[in-house]
């Protein structure tokens, strides 16, 4: 089971800098900076210093970005790679390769429309959501992952929305290569996985 740390800064930047270090030691294979509210000269100083937290002999930055102009800056960061937010949006991954031609590319999809724009552009992850418990969307639930799964056509896919400890084995039981969670990285849970 691969996991995807993503980021809820909530506290100061030396706190989640050495959250990252630690998913980065425990074997988190991706670690994505979720952090909407920075700007982008903040946003790249930000990714500059995680990444030199991390060991990329076991894990990828990714930085969550607003658009696909905003690659570059990721690159320059030190970044493997983009969380396009926002609804798929097709030629996204394109137009991100332009300027970061390696980039690992990642796409939020929370329906299988949404997988389906994934698939062909293509990407290298999707997060699938919500799974489980969300307020502002409707669940999907395990048969829903197991529809996403197969609509992917072998584009990894990571569970995310609600994931616990208790219930990632499930995720990865309906087809997903993996877990990706904000909650369940701020505790010691994930440790067990």
């Amino acid at each position: 089971m691969q996991l995807c740390a993503i980021t809820g800064r909530k506290r100061t930047t030396e706190f989640l800098l050495n959250l990252v270090e630690g998913w980065s030691n425990g074997g988190v294979h991706f670690i994505q900076l979720r952090e909407k509210d920075l700007d982008a000269p903040a946003l790249q100083s930000l990714a500059q210093q995680a990444s030199t937290r991390i060991d990329r002999c076991r894990s990828r930055l990714l930085l969550n970005v607003p658009a696909p102009e905003w690659a570059a800056l990721a690159r320059t960061a030190g970044a493997d790679g983009v969380h396009l937010a926002g609804p798929p949006q097709p030629g996204a991954a394109a137009a991100v390769r332009q300027s970061f031609p390696d980039a690992i590319i990642s796409l939020p999809c929370h329906s299988l429309d949404d997988v389906a724009v994934a698939v062909v552009q293509p990407v290298d992850l999707i997060l699938f959501s919500p799974v489980f418990e969300k307020l502002s969307h409707p669940t999907h639930g395990i048969p829903g992952l197991r529809r996403a799964c197969a609509a992917a056509q072998g584009i990894p896919v990571f569970a995310l929305g609600g994931v616990t400890a208790a219930n990632a084995a499930e995720c990865v039981a309906a087809g997903a290569t993996g877990i990706a969670a904000i909650r369940l990285f701020e505790g010691d849970d994930w440790r067990c996985l």
